[in-house]
């Protein structure tokens, strides 16, 4: 009677567990497919849109080719390969970010050059500035020099006659 009982709910506690593993795991494959679906998506602009991505658009056009992205995701398809299919109907031009191929390289590398270029002109001129300013400590430490006192001396007696 016992090991009955416990065997009874041994076999509700898997089928329990069975359920929820059928239920959950579509979901997730879902979700997943998803997931890469809008990842690809915001890579592509949307043709007849105006500076929008596949993603942003509500063009009829874009939810078009975010049916197809699900479909050849769900086909097996990698997410080159789809991005490739859409490169061979519109061109390069879907593509979000230029290839980095051609004259293109300039856009990938021009601003790393820029800001290189940039942080060597401010560790230059901070460079120059420290200097200076060691200069002008260096100078503002010495003795005077005699014409120095002699002009000093000078200055005070033509102060005093005119205060005077």
């Amino acid at each position: 009677m016992v090991i009955k009982v416990h065997i009874e709910r041994i076999f509700y506690i898997i089928a329990l567990a069975v359920f929820i593993f059928v239920l959950l795991i579509p979901k997730s494959i879902a979700d997943d497919i998803d997931k890469e679906a809008r990842e690809i998506s915001y890579l592509l602009m949307c043709p007849v849109c105006e500076g929008q991505t596949v993603a942003e658009s509500n063009s009829q056009l874009a939810n078009q080719m975010r049916a197809i992205i699900r479909e050849k995701l769900q086909e097996g398809k990698s997410k080159d390969e789809i991005i490739a299919y859409f490169v061979s109907r519109y061109g390069e031009t879907i593509l979000g970010a230029p290839p980095a191929k051609g004259v293109n390289w300039l856009l990938w590398t021009l601003p790393a050059i820029a800001l290189l270029i940039g942080g060597g002109i401010i560790g230059l001129f901070l460079y120059k500035s420290k200097e200076e300013g060691e200069k002008a400590q260096e100078e503002s430490q010495k003795p005077p020099t005699q014409s120095e006192l002699e002009y000093v001396e000078r200055l005070d007696r033509e102060l005093k006659e005119f205060e005077s």
